[in-house]
């Protein structure tokens, strides 16, 4: 038997410690586990930093549990190596598909990585690029469970604790909304990403506001200089511009957050619609079970669609890659059928395509013209939703609004000192590091939300479709055929 794995960090708590990759490593020994299925007890860890990610887990599992185990993928190859019972997909998955592929099944393994080569970990990069000021980084890491359940966030973006990039439970709805979010908020503002990333410019501003204060207070009656300082008019004039700027953009960019979690919203309706809808497809022939075949894998096709891959400059950055879709689609379609579609540009559109064409011989063969009808308006409506995705995900906002908005912001950051002076003194520096903290962190909020499918759930939605689709596929295929009644 042969595992896949690359450990990148010695093996702690929680799953997002090790990173895999595709590579090959013999166990040295299996140990039998409650299910009848070997596990291996210990593994090499063999390192190929180049070679393709893989990640997933099974969808239904329940996710990933905090222990020293680790999800590890299997390759493609472990099939014709081994005999086991394997699950169809969610526990509660009333039937298999007769196409269901083993190739991306989790195992659990206990990884040996003392002898593996020294790497950088993600939750060690991460925290490394989150702020360029040395030793300023939070000691805990990005949330692991929630990169272990969707591996394709841009991790550089994402917050620890709640976020916007995971599904929120009521639990989590109750301490969202708690009074003490306020004290919990302040307190834990080292960790924000946001405070992270603008922490560079600002502590660069409050350097030029130091400056400034030690010229006035020291410098300008050494040389006989005048004081540096302007009157407040200014800027009250221009603050109100500045900020309707960062208002705008900040809008534009929450209304492209809306527009693509409608988008994924729409796909999950369309697919529990067309769930309900393929009763109406002839079983003759396979048809029924390959509509929802293509329909069970077209979420994990969108998914790679709008995530096709993040390019670092740094060779060693873990959190480079691109995500693949062939692991979810081929527990649909299986493996052979998967790689061939992932040889296209656009894969869901392609698979659109395919259920056309089923569709189109499900009508020759007497299914009913007002309900493929039906069916074909609801793969036009996921037609729309590879299209809008396009819209957002390669159309920012207006390069020049964002060029404006932040060279206006900056300067008026760097002279606000002159006009803050007369009135504060010495208080110029803390007041002006608290309010380019505000104003770069709002800047940073617009920018960081302006592509949406980087930090919004998308592989565990993917993964709710699929168990929409295995959920409804038994009593969909039990259903006799619908065929128009007779004419008298």
């Amino acid at each position: 038997m042969t595992v896949s794995v690359t450990a990148h960090a010695p093996v702690v708590a929680g799953v997002g410690a090790v990173r895999f990759r595709r590579t090959t490593t013999k166990a040295r020994r299996t140990e039998p586990s409650p299910g009848g299925r070997a596990i291996p007890a210990k593994a090499t860890p063999v390192i190929f930093p180049h070679d393709r990610l893989l990640r997933t887990s099974i969808p239904g599992s329940g996710g990933p549990r905090r222990s020293r185990h680790r999800c590890v993928p299997r390759s493609l190859n472990d099939e014709t190596n081994e005999k086991r019972d394997v699950r169809a997909d969610a526990s509660s998955a009333p039937v298999r598909s007769p196409s269901w592929d083993q190739d991306d099944e989790v195992v659990r393994v206990d990884i040996d990585v003392s002898s593996a080569a020294p790497h950088v970990s993600s939750d060690e990069y991460v925290k490394k690029s989150r702020s360029g000021i040395a030793g300023l980084q939070p000691s805990t890491a990005v949330c692991e469970d929630m990169y272990c359940t969707d591996p394709g966030l841009n991790q550089l973006l994402i917050s620890e604790g709640s976020s916007i990039s995971r599904f929120f439970s009521q639990d989590e709805w109750e301490r969202h909304r708690s009074v003490g979010r306020y004290w919990r908020h302040l307190f834990s503002t080292w960790k924000s990403t946001i405070f992270l990333r603008v922490l560079e410019p600002v502590l660069l501003i409050t350097a030029f506001a130091g400056m400034l204060a030690l010229w006035n207070l020291k410098f300008a009656a050494v040389f006989s200089m005048p004081v540096l300082q302007i009157a407040p008019l200014a800027h009250q004039l221009s603050g109100g511009i500045v900020s309707l700027s960062l208002v705008f953009r900040t809008n534009n960019s929450n209304r492209r957050v809306i527009d693509a979690r409608s988008l994924l919203g729409k796909m999950s309706k369309c697919t529990r619609d067309l769930t309900r809808m393929a009763q109406y497809v002839p079983n003759k022939g396979g048809l029924r079970l390959d509509i929802l075949k293509h329909l069970r894998s077209f979420p994990y096709a969108v998914e790679s669609h709008v995530r096709k891959g993040r390019t670092r400059t740094d060779s060693r950055d873990p959190t480079a890659f691109r995500v693949d879709p062939v692991p979810g689609m081929a527990r649909a379609l299986g493996a052979k059928k998967a790689q061939r579609l992932a040889y296209y540009e656009n894969i869901p559109s392609q698979v659109l395509f395919d259920m056309s064409q089923i569709l189109n011989k499900a009508l020759s063969l007497g299914m009913s013209t007002q309900m493929h009808q039906q069916c074909e308006i609801i793969v036009k409506e996921l037609s729309s939703v590879v299209s809008e995705s396009e819209k957002i995900l390669y159309t920012p906002i207006p390069i020049s609004y964002t060029r404006h908005t932040s060279r206006t912001l900056t300067l008026w950051l760097l002279t606000l000192p002159f006009s803050l002076w007369s009135a504060l003194g010495l208080a110029t520096i803390p007041a002006i590091f608290m309010l380019g903290w505000l104003m770069l962190g709002v800047d940073e909020i617009g920018i960081e939300i302006e592509e949406p499918f980087c930090i919004l759930p998308v592989r565990p939605l993917c993964d709710m479709c699929e168990r929409e689709v295995v959920g409804g596929m038994a009593q969909a295929l039990r259903a006799d055929d619908w065929l128009p009644a007779a004419k008298k």
